[in-house]
Order: structure tokens, then sequence, then C-alpha cells
């Protein structure tokens, strides 16, 4: 949902030209110029303009997502991560567009945008009864614009705000607006709420989500320089007998461009996740992670996305993507796992304290993907692994229940303190050392 609401966001934020306010007639033959301009680009993308009107300072058109390879093209000169299958999914969908021009003193464009037809793939294998009511009833519900968004864009092209309009059905959505800010016909920054989302299924499965809020800053940034900021209240899942709530998530992410490269980091924290059915509860309190991932070519991983799209038999694949993968290791690639873990668990009313988990692993840049192809077992002497565990005796004894971990507690002995078990591991080159021991 989030990528396609930036596409549209996007597509109409380039229709307006920075100007000055200089009187309500001009401005409008000003604005419209550059509709013009961007309908003409929207054409030669792959789109297809239908049904376009034009009453005073009022417009109404309609896109169809015809040509979606080519549109594909277009957007992933935009945004970078718009893909041929995400695209392909909305083939055949049609769009609204009732734009007002200087609507206000304040704003220089209004737009109301509306799905008024679904994508091809909500027709196929539809054959049953039960199906085609189904469609019929989403279809009735976007002949009523019931999914509509309104964007509102300032005369000085600096801020928008919108919101989409409310949802009552199975399917809820309440409350949901956003605004932000533009630079240079580009969104810098944009803050989205949505009160609720909620999902009902009649004696199947019911959802919700409470109070999510999301702040992205260059959400469209070629140099992939962007951060997001995201907050939820509680989260809850269940059906007949099982259900899940979680409580008060904080999350943030931050994309850092260095030349070609990416470093990325995410972090995660949680109050509480309780797990119910009807034997027993579990709950886990404090949940915290960090994450960084360092040195990605996205570049490349977009052309490897790319090749594996592509309808080629498996050796044509492997011939492609072997040199792709190449320059992917070649960048010096690295996951840095800064902090897993959870304070404390609380099973059946009993409370344990948890376990803290670090970890970090590396290819070699020196790899050669022709030598492990040809020797699968020299892949490890380009690998460098190391993890620290910090965990209770507690925690130990509850993971005990599962033979699994038993095994793998035989194997690994810990140091001992406080109450604690430790676990120092470290594969580098093919040698293996637990808490400081070689293992192999």
């Amino acid at each position: 949902m989030k990528k396609i609401l930036f596409a549209i966001i996007a597509l109409f934020v380039l229709i307006v030209i920075y100007y000055e306010t200089i009187g309500s007639k001009q401005v409008v033959k000003e604005i419209k110029r550059e509709v013009n301009k961007e309908i003409v680009q929207l054409k030669s993308s792959g789109f297809l303009i239908e049904n376009r009107e034009i009453k005073g300072d009022r417009e109404h058109l309609i896109i169809d997502f015809n040509d979606t390879d080519r549109i594909a093209e277009y957007l992933k000169n935009e945004h970078n991560d718009i893909t041929k299958e995400d695209m392909a999914i909305l083939k055949g969908m049609k769009i609204g567009v009732d734009m007002h021009y200087n609507p206000n003193a304040k704003d220089a464009i209004a737009m109301d945008i509306y799905p008024i037809k679904l994508p091809n793939i909500f027709y196929e294998n539809i054959i049953s009864s039960e199906d085609k009511k189904s469609l019929k009833t989403i279809e009735d519900f976007i002949e009523k614009k019931g999914l509509l968004i309104h964007i509102n864009i300032d005369k000085f092209l600096s801020t928008f705000n919108g919101y989409i309009k409310d949802i009552d059905s199975d399917f809820k959505l309440k409350g949901a607006k956003f605004n932000g800010d533009i630079d240079d016909n580009r969104v810098a920054k944009i803050n989205q709420i949505i009160e609720q989302i909620s999902f009902s299924a009649p004696k199947e499965l019911n959802s919700k989500v409470v109070d999510l809020k999301i702040s992205i800053t260059n959400p469209m940034s070629k140099n992939r320089d962007s951060a997001t900021n995201y907050t939820i209240k509680s989260v809850e899942i269940n059906d007949k007998i099982d259900s899940i709530k979680i409580e008060n998530i904080r999350g943030s992410s931050k994309d850092t461009k260095r030349g070609k490269l990416i470093n990325s980091r995410a972090e995660v924290n949680i109050d509480s996740i309780q797990f119910r059915d009807s034997m027993e509860s579990l709950t886990l309190k404090d949940i915290n992670s960090i994450i960084k991932v360092n040195n990605i070519d996205m570049e490349a991983f977009s052309n490897l996305n790319s090749i594996l799209s592509e309808d080629l038999n498996e050796k044509e694949k492997i011939e492609k993507i072997t040199p792709i993968i190449q320059e992917i290791l070649s960048s010096n690639i690295s996951i840095d796992i800064l902090n897993v873990s959870i304070d404390k668990i609380i099973k059946d009313k009993k409370s344990i304290d948890g376990f803290k988990f670090k970890a970090f692993a590396k290819i070699d840049k020196s790899l050669d993907i022709k030598v492990i192809k040809n020797n699968i077992e020299k892949l490890v002497e380009f690998i460098n692994v190391k993890i620290n565990i910090e965990a209770s005796n507690d925690f130990v004894n509850l993971l005990s229940d599962d033979q699994r971990a038993v095994v793998l507690m035989m194997l690994l002995q810990p140091i001992e303190k406080n109450g604690k078990k430790y676990y120092d591991i470290e594969f580098n080159r093919g040698s293996l050392k637990i808490n400081g021991k070689p293992i192999m």
C-alpha cells in the first residue's frame, strides 16, 4: 500500500510548477500547461489517458494502467524500487482523477484520486458463485468511490496534505490523514496517521491495528538517503482459539548512500507480545532489535531481481546472475546484528529472565564465484561469523522442552556466571571456536 500511495503522490506532484501568486486566471493557465506536459509524458510511458474533460478550473481524466512493463521502467527511473512484478499486479486497473485548480487562497490544486476499474488479476479464476458475489461487492464499492485519496498542494509547491476516505465494511479504515513537504518538485517528507485498520471475517479471523504513525524523509530519493520512524499502539490478531496481541511498537530505519553503496540500519522496540490459546499463555516483555547491513550494492541487487523475473531457463539464469552475485560480494557486504533481546518471558504467570543475542557475518570480498562453483567446499574459507549469546538459566531450561535445542546445547558448552550462560562463537575461514576453544 505504501509503495502505491507514494507512486500516486509522485505522479501528481510533478504536474505542478513553482510560481508566485499572479492572479487566479494566470495561475490556472500556467498549471494547465504543466498538466498537459505531464499527460504527454504519461502517455509515452505506458499509461493510457481516457475521457479527459476540462471545464473552467476543473478537470477530470481516467488513467489506464495499460502497458505495465513500460510503466515500471518509467517509475523505476523515479523511485528505483518499482519492479515489473509490482506493476503487473495492477495491469488493467483504471484510476479516476478529479482536479480543481486554485480551489482556495492557500492551495494551487486539489485532487481526488480513486479506482474505477479493478486490475485484471481480480477477474482471474472467478468460478464459484461466492467468488462472483465477492467480486460484485468490491465493484459496487469502488463504483461509489469507496476508496478515495484526496490531496491538496499549496501555491508555493512547498507542502501538501490530504486524507484517505474512511472505509466501513468487513475491512475498516478510520482516520487516515497525511501531510508532507515538497522540495524541487519531489516529496521530501511525508507524515501519515491512521487511527485504526481492522479486518473481520466472521467465524474465521479478526485483526486490528490501532494508532499507526509514520514519518518518512526522502521517501523517493534516487540517492536512497532516507529515514523512517513509526509507532503503533497495538496490533491484535485472533481466531476462534488463538490470539496474538502486540503493544507499543516503536521502530526506525535509515539508509545512507556512500558512493554507489548503501548502509542500512533498522531498530525495533516492542513493549510486549502476548500469545494465548485455550490451554496456555505466553508473554514476551521488552523486545528489542538493532540490525545493520553495510555496503549494499542496490543497483546490483536490482539487476539481480530483474533477471530472476525473466522467463529464462536455469542455465541462462545462472550465466546472467553469476557476475552480478560476484559484484554484490565484492562490495564487502556485511550483516551486523547489534542486539536482539527479550527482557522477560512470562509463561502461565511464571516470569523468567530472557536473553541477549549479537552476531556479525561477512563474506570476504576476495571470494571468486568461479572457484566456488567448481569446489563448493572452499566457500567456508571466505566466511567470517561471530555470535555472542547471553541467556538466563531459566530460559535455557525452558528451551530444553525442544529436543533440537537440547542437542545444540550439548554441542555448545557455555560459560556460567551469575545465573546466566554465555556463548562466544566464532567461525573464521573454516575454523570454529566456542568460548575460545577450537572445535574444528
